[in-house]
């Protein structure tokens, strides 16, 4: 079972992502521009669920009758941005990519990136006011549970070793 201290140890482990607002800028740049080259910094499968969420762009108010607000197309690049940094650095690393989470409306105007497994599942939300930490929970149906919280815009090595279970 994860102890304070380990959480702590995780939190030692962020560091900033560099060059945040130039990712974002960057990959709206590609978005207007035809592609003569595939990306490689994100697989295709990681794309397809990209371009399959940003549909949750679309949704009016109150989409589902409960008063949930529009969804932001800057918590959806913020989430894009956590979701494609963390995925280009397993690559470069190990020469493979970490699984495909389920990009999905979360609650007031947040965004759920959710990874379910047959061993374990991780929720990650990312928050719609930018100032807020990203929330995550994490279950490997057996001897781990783990919950807390994460600036949204660093890089952490801690969800990098969850996902790779």
């Amino acid at each position: 079972m994860p102890t304070a201290e380990a959480v702590r140890e995780w939190e030692r482990e962020a560091c900033v992502i560099e060059a945040w607002t130039a990712l974002t800028n960057e990959q709206e740049q590609q978005e207007n521009e035809p592609r003569s080259k595939p990306d490689t910094s994100v697989n295709q499968e990681l794309q397809a669920e990209i371009d399959q969420a940003r549909q949750m762009l679309s949704l009016d108010a109150d989409w589902d009758g409960e008063g949930s607000p529009v969804y932001s197309k800057d918590t959806f690049d913020r989430a894009v941005a956590f979701l494609t940094t963390h995925s280009a650095y397993v690559h470069s690393s190990w020469g493979l990519y970490p699984p495909v989470p389920r990009v999905s409306p979360g609650p007031d105007g947040s965004i759920d990136l959710h990874w379910k497994r047959k061993t374990w599942e991780l929720l990650v939300n990312i928050p719609a006011d930018p100032s807020q930490m990203a929330v995550f929970y994490g279950d490997d149906y057996g001897s781990q549970k783990i919950k807390g919280s994460f600036d949204p815009q660093t890089f952490n090595l801690g969800i990098i070793a969850w996902l790779m279970h």
